[in-house]
C-alpha cells in the first residue's frame, strides 16, 4: 500500500455524504495520523476522510466549537491540547476520566464526548509481544498527557510500584495525586534529576519529548543509568527517530526496546472503532500495522 493509492481512493470517494474526521494539535505537520486513518477507511471501504488541523492554544475553544458546527464526526487531539480540550467537551468516557487527558473526540447530538485511546495503544504494544506489566516496578519519565496514559496502563495491568520523574516536581506530584484517587499502588514523584538514583526499576517508559524534533539526540536519562541498573524493558512513545538516544542506550545495556509506532497505530485504530462503532480483529490490525510500517520507514529513508 502506498500514499498514492490511498489518496486516490480518498479523492474518488469524496461526496456530500463523506464523513470528515481529523486531528488537532500544534505543531501538526509531523503527524502520521492521517496516513493511519485514511488507510483504515481505504481498507474497509468507509466513505470518510481524515485531515490534520493546526490549532494554536488560544484558538482551541473556537476550533472545537467550529468543528462541531461543521459536523466533523470525530477528532484526535495531540500536543499541547490533551488536557485543555476537556473544558470544551460534553463529557468523558473510559480512561480519559481517570487520567484527565483526552486524545479522541466523538460527535454526539449534544456535543463532543472525550476518550483516551493512548492507554489502549500502550497496552497493545506490550500484550502483542507477550509482555506482562503485572508486578513491575516502573520508572515513568515525564508528567504530561503521554505519561498520564503510561501510568494508567501500568496501574490497570497490575504494576507494583511507579516512579514518576518530571522536570518540574510539582507536576509529578499532581499526577501522583490524580492517580491515587483510583488506585492504591505505590506512586513516588521525583524530579528528573532524581530519576538517575532509582535503582529498583525493571521497566523504563518515556513520555517526554526528549529525543524528538529539536530535542533529537537527547535523552532524559544518562547512558550510565542503564549501565548501573538491570532494566529489562524500555518503552519510548517517540517513533521519529525510529531509535531514540534513550532506546539506543537501553538496548546496548541489554534491555528489550519498543518505540511508539505500535502505540500510534493501535490508538488510531481504537479511535476509529469508537467513531465507526466497529471492532477490528487482530488480523486486520496486523495488516494495517505492517503496511503502514513499510510506508513510514520508506518515507523516513527518503527524507
Amino acid at each position: 500500500m502506498t500514499n498514492t493509492n490511498t489518496n486516490t481512493n480518498i479523492i474518488n470517494s469524496i461526496s456530500g455524504s463523506t464523513k470528515i474526521y481529523g486531528v488537532i494539535g500544534d505543531p501538526i505537520g509531523h503527524s502520521f495520523s492521517p496516513e493511519i486513518h485514511n488507510a483504515v477507511y481505504s481498507l474497509t471501504g468507509e466513505r470518510a476522510v481524515y485531515v490534520p488541523f493546526n490549532v494554536k492554544k488560544d484558538g482551541l475553544e473556537a476550533a472545537v466549537k467550529g468543528a462541531y458546527s461543521l459536523g466533523i464526526k470525530g477528532l484526535n487531539v495531540t500536543l499541547p491540547h490533551k488536557k485543555e480540550v476537556i473544558k470544551y467537551l460534553r463529557g468523558l468516557e473510559g480512561d480519559s476520566g481517570l487520567i484527565g487527558a483526552v486524545n479522541t473526540l466523538k460527535y454526539t447530538e449534544k456535543g463532543y464526548i472525550g476518550y483516551n485511546t493512548d492507554v489502549t495503544g500502550i497496552e497493545y504494544s506490550f500484550s502483542t509481544r507477550g509482555i506482562s506489566l503485572k508486578d513491575r516496578t516502573a520508572l515513568v519519565l515525564g508528567a504530561g498527557g503521554a505519561s498520564d496514559a503510561l501510568c494508567a496502563a501500568l496501574l490497570k495491568n497490575g504494576a507494583k510500584r511507579i516512579y514518576i520523574a518530571n522536570r518540574t516536581f510539582e507536576k509529578a506530584l499532581a499526577l501522583k495525586e490524580l492517580l491515587e484517587k483510583s488506585y492504591n499502588t505505590e506512586i513516588i514523584p521525583l524530579s528528573l534529576e532524581e530519576a538517575e538514583k532509582v535503582g529498583d526499576a525493571d521497566i523504563v517508559l518515556n513520555g517526554t519529548t526528549l529525543g524528538f524534533g529539536k530535542n533529537s539526540g537527547l535523552s532524559p536519562l544518562s547512558e550510565a543509568f542503564f549501565s548501573r541498573n538491570r532494566i529489562e524493558i524500555c518503552f519510548d512513545v517517540i517513533y521519529t527517530p525510529w531509535e531514540t538516544r534513550l532506546l539506543k542506550d537501553a538496548k546496548e545495556a541489554g534491555a528489550f526496546c519498543i518505540n511508539g509506532f505500535d502505540m500510534l497505530i493501535y490508538q488510531g485504530a481504537a479511535s476509529a472503532e469508537i467513531w465507526l462503532s466497529k471492532k477490528y480483529d487482530e488480523s486486520f490490525l496486523n495488516k494495517l500495522k505492517n503496511n503502514l510500517k513499510e510506508q513510514f520507514l520508506t518515507t523516513q529513508k527518503g527524507n
